[in-house]
């Protein structure tokens, strides 16, 4: 019981009838909110993971009894966290009050939904949040300057590594950079990647906006000699991945030989690339996705002004967050300006 909708060869079987009108579902989903292939295949996910836990019975057969003991089983296993849990609940009451309303779901009642249920330390313990450790500059600095820089691929990472650092991008946003989104602004003197999600796959809910890039020459550099060399060595051109896969081929000497392909590189090899380093350089290696996070607490420690406090409190506003969403918006050439101003060598408080 305790791995059963943790082994994916069991999500593998299916109802047929079931997976029709998911199916439909699915396309619901995707026409109305605009969810895309990772957050459909979550949805799906939790669905099967319920019909597993039901014995695949008909979906349109849903009512309260199914619920309780779908949620008795799943409470019965070890092996999944508070917050998996709450997923798969919330993805299944959603679907069935949609079943509900469709001509497949006509035996479905809309309020049985309801009995899909946490209690109430269930759903905080879902939400809870722990401290999220991440490193500091001076960390990643070390981490980038142990980096090999003998090989293409050697080359390939430690651009990659310290793009990261100085723009700290989602993993599915940076693996699909392009060869021109990194762009240089002669009046601030600083770079900034153009996120913009009709030239780059992977960004969140598709928001374009301007990520600029600290100012640290050393890891510029890194940066700006790998794409030059793209360009004349490999005949990259704009459209082109800033981090494309290489692979290793024969050459005509039926040697090995690292052959760069137009195609970008994969996450999985993006965060192992990025746990490598991290294991190379003595640290326990954390997600790529932490660099985020030290990239908001070191601009949250070198910020002293009140101001924003106090429009917050003019306002009247209960969380500085409503302040800044609607009140705190600045240029793109301000951004820019005030960006290239932070040191990343600075101490830390």
């Amino acid at each position: 019981m305790n791995n059963v909708i943790l082994k994916n060869d069991n999500h593998r079987k299916f109802n047929p009838k079931n997976e029709r009108v998911i199916k439909k579902y699915q396309e619901h989903m995707r026409k109305t909110t605009g969810a895309d292939d990772k957050t459909l295949y979550a949805i799906h996910k939790s669905i099967r993971s319920f019909e597993l836990l039901t014995d695949f019975k008909d979906l349109d057969r849903f009512n309260s009894e199914m619920a309780n003991s779908f949620l008795a089983r799943i409470r019965n296993m070890t092996d999944i966290s508070e917050s998996y849990l709450f997923r798969i609940v919330a993805d299944v009451k959603k679907f069935i009050h949609w079943l509900a309303n469709e001509p497949e779901g006509k035996r479905v009642k809309y309020n049985d939904a309801d009995y899909l249920n946490l209690t109430r330390t269930e759903n905080n313990a879902a939400h809870a949040t722990g401290y999220k450790r991440s490193f500091s500059y001076k960390e990643l600095l070390d981490i980038i300057d142990q980096m090999p820089k003998k090989t293409i691929v050697d080359m390939r990472n430690r651009a990659l590594v310290s793009t990261q650092v100085l723009g700290s991008f989602r993993a599915n946003e940076l693996s699909h950079l392009r060869m021109d989104t990194i762009i240089y602004d002669k009046k601030n003197k600083v770079y900034f990647a153009d996120m913009n999600p009709r030239k780059i796959q992977g960004i969140k809910f598709r928001k374009p906006r301007l990520t600029t890039l600290f100012n640290h020459q050393g890891l510029l550099d890194n940066i700006i000699k790998w794409r030059d060399y793209l360009k004349t060595e490999w005949n990259f051109d704009n459209k082109d991945p800033l981090f494309p896969s290489i692979a290793p081929t024969f050459n005509k000497n039926m040697l090995f030989k690292d052959t760069i392909q137009h195609k970008p590189i994969s996450v999985n090899t993006l965060r192992n690339i990025f746990q490598k380093a991290c294991k190379n350089a003595g640290y326990d290696p954390l997600p790529v996705h932490s660099i985020r996070k030290t990239r908001a607490r070191f601009i949250e420690n070198i910020t002293h002004d009140d101001r924003i406090v106090a429009l917050q409190q003019d306002f009247g506003h209960s969380h500085i967050g409503t302040t800044r969403e609607n009140y705190g918006n600045i240029n793109d050439n301000r951004q820019r300006e005030l960006m290239s101003q932070i040191d990343i060598t600075a101490p830390e408080d």
